[in-house]
């Protein structure tokens, strides 16, 4: 009998910590590229020489990737700058290769990988995730509650 009682708490628990999370990551896909989805410009660049940087890594890692990239402003200038690319991105591209950068146009020296279209479906996603992880607290840590009271007898 007690772990009938107790099992409405731990479905609550479980759908607000994975609610909780599912809204946390939502946050930061659909936070992370606003500046680029509402007014970035995408460029077709030429990746000329990969790198890696020691001792820069983000998220635990050892090494930070980088590719140098030339591509042409809106005035037809050429441009170099350092382009930080995740690690399995970093792979996948080759020196003389082209990719696609988007930057937002006063911030010319910090462009990111991917075109304008993929910012948006990374936005997108983001608030699907956040609907998503606000359905799971609603359905699952509201009813689980619902639930242990009533079971308890408590109304």
């Amino acid at each position: 009998m007690a772990t009938t009682t107790i099992l409405p708490l731990l479905i609550a628990f479980v759908g607000l910590f994975f609610g909780g999370l599912s809204i946390f990551i939502g946050w930061y896909l659909w936070y992370d590229g606003r500046d680029l989805r509402s007014n970035g410009l995408t460029v077709t660049a030429t990746i000329l020489k990969k790198f890696r940087k020691d001792d820069q890594g983000a998220w635990g890692n050892l090494e930070s990737y980088y590719a140098q990239c030339q591509f042409h402003d809106p005035s037809g200038q050429p441009k170099e700058v350092d382009v930080y690319m995740r690690s399995k991105l970093w792979y996948q591209v080759s020196e003389g290769a082209t990719t696609q950068l988007t930057y937002v146009p006063n911030e010319l020296d910090e462009p990111l990988p991917g075109s304008h279209f993929n910012w948006q479906v990374r936005g997108l996603a983001g608030i699907g995730l956040m609907a998503f992880g606000m359905l799971l607290i609603l359905v699952l840590t509201f009813g689980g509650i619902q639930e242990w009271l009533s079971s308890n007898h408590a109304f």
